[in-house]
């Protein structure tokens, strides 16, 4: 059965959602997030986010994978080659057209709160900067759904960009300082601090739906760029690699809980629906 529209909710609630039409063509390529991998490889070479993901997913020829707010793409042309079926959707007509073309899969436009696909078409769902961009309201109907169109034993791979912790209550501030300083005490205006999390906050969410959710906190991708691609970087890769003194140093004294979870910059969370077990997805 195709998805259904939620229930309306209260219409004075301050909480709308994002109109699709501050998504343009050129957002998507050029300041979306990992438009510098995009312009140099396409979507051969993955954005570090996107590269860890996909290596969790343990996609195998046969598996039906959708990725919800699939942007331009590149994250279907990586799962079509791993044998799985990639199917994609994004509520921004502009992305849809450019991952269509750069994937070669389908692509649809819709809202990630109704899904028109059957109950139990996809054994993964891919959900990589999409929980930054939504309210609470809208992430109970968007995980409804998902619920839905997952199969048993199938699992959800989420990213979040932001930590709360390491922007807001630690960082933010001084950085804000540090920029003023930087351009010799001329006023600027300060940035909006992003809409943020932390794992706290994302275990509460998912108990309070009745999900259960593997949170892990990742490191600055400089730290672990070599697990990610191996030695032999690609060239001209955007994110240079850390100094190996400084990666043993960072492993060693800063990357234990609970300094992990506070200087973490972003989360990965692998979630299930309570009561549904599945394999382990790490390979």
């Amino acid at each position: 059965m195709k998805g259904e529209a939620p229930e309306p909710h209260d219409p004075a609630a301050p909480a709308q959602p994002v109109a699709a039409e501050e998504y343009s063509r050129d957002y998507f390529l050029s300041r979306c997030g990992g438009a510098e991998f995009f312009e140099l490889y396409g979507p051969k070479v993955l954005k570090p986010t996107l590269a860890y993901c996909l290596s969790r997913a343990a996609l195998a020829p046969g598996l039906r994978a959708l990725d919800i707010g699939c942007g331009r793409g590149e994250l279907l042309y990586q799962i079509k080659l791993t044998g799985a079926v990639g199917v994609g959707t994004d509520f921004a007509g502009p992305a849809v057209a450019i991952a269509r073309q750069v994937s070669g899969c389908e692509v649809i436009e819709t809202d990630a709160k109704v899904l028109p696909f059957p109950d139990r078409s996809f054994d993964r769902v891919f959900l990589l900067g999409i929980m930054d961009h939504l309210h609470r309201w809208e992430l109970e109907d968007c995980f409804r759904e998902i619920r839905r169109v997952l199969k048993p034993g199938g699992f959800v791979l989420i990213h979040t960009c932001t930590n709360r912790l390491y922007y807001k209550v630690w960082t933010y501030r001084l950085r804000l300082l540090a920029r003023a300083l930087r351009a010799c005490g001329l006023s600027l205006r300060v940035p909006s601090p992003p809409r943020s999390s932390d794992d706290q906050a994302l275990r509460a969410f998912f108990g309070s739906i009745g999900w259960r959710a593997e949170v892990e906190p990742r490191p600055n991708w400089k730290m672990v760029i070599d697990e990610l691609y191996g030695r032999d970087l690609p060239a001209g890769v955007p994110i240079k690699p850390a100094a190996r003194w400084r990666v043993r140093v960072y492993k060693a004294l800063l990357w234990w809980p609970p300094l992990n979870w506070v200087l973490a910059r972003d989360f990965f969370c692998l979630a299930r629906p309570a009561g549904v077990s599945g394999p382990a997805a790490r390979r």
